[in-house]
């Protein structure tokens, strides 16, 4: 039974984001030339449905995405950010970043630009040195508390705010890529086949880990 005048402590943040404890996430680095010249991209999943995480190391409650969490949600305003600072912007939905819901979650993928701070991100996570991904939801999102077992399961997510790469992430089972692709306005549109494809090896590689 839940105690009187009491919060779980996903459901007491001001600022709502989960935590993964196992070490399964890490980033990616895919490197690749075409006629000398590179598009930068990073593309991974924040968001992954039914894996337990917790809302701080130590805590003792866990939690979880539920798999129909994110259905209708609008992405439209969706950034990406370094670290949660909102002036280290690396990405804008409908300019450079996308996202999709699918079977496993969100999957994002942003085109990086040429300035310092695009050029340090991508270095660290070709290098795998920041090794995560987080995101920021909305505090009338729907969460279920169990508090005999102290899980709390996320039922509903009303919006999105932003996801971050960061060094101690919100879900360290996230997983991300960097790539250098061919600066060319027919390759930068890929193919739906070789979206998916990329997108299983991302599935298979978080199961393998």
């Amino acid at each position: 039974m839940k105690p009187e005048n009491k919060k779980s402590p996903l459901a007491s943040q001001s600022k709502r984001k989960l935590r993964y404890d196992d070490d399964k996430g890490r980033f990616r680095a895919i490197e690749e030339e075409v006629d000398g010249s590179k598009v930068r991209r990073l593309r991974g999943y924040p968001i992954l449905f039914g894996v337990l995480g917790r809302p701080w190391r130590g805590s003792d409650w866990v939690e979880k995405v539920d798999k129909d969490a994110l259905a209708g949600v609008d992405f439209s305003k969706l950034v990406i950010l370094l670290n949660h600072e909102t002036t280290w912007v690396l990405g804008r939905y409908g300019k450079n970043l996308t996202a999709t819901v699918d079977e496993t979650g969100l999957f994002v993928e942003v085109t990086l630009g040429n300035t310092w701070i695009d050029d340090y991100v991508f270095d660290r996570v070709e290098k795998e040195l920041i090794d995560g991904m987080s995101f920021w939801f909305d505090n009338n999102a729907i969460i279920a508390s169990d508090w005999t077992n102290k899980i709390d399961v996320v039922v509903k997510i009303n919006e999105v705010y932003e996801v971050s790469l960061v060094t101690f992430p919100a879900y360290d089972e996230t997983v991300v890529i960097a790539e250098v692709v061919a600066e060319n306005a027919d390759e930068l549109e890929a193919e739906p086949e070789e979206n998916e494809l990329m997108k299983d090896t991302l599935i298979n590689l978080i199961a393998q880990l």
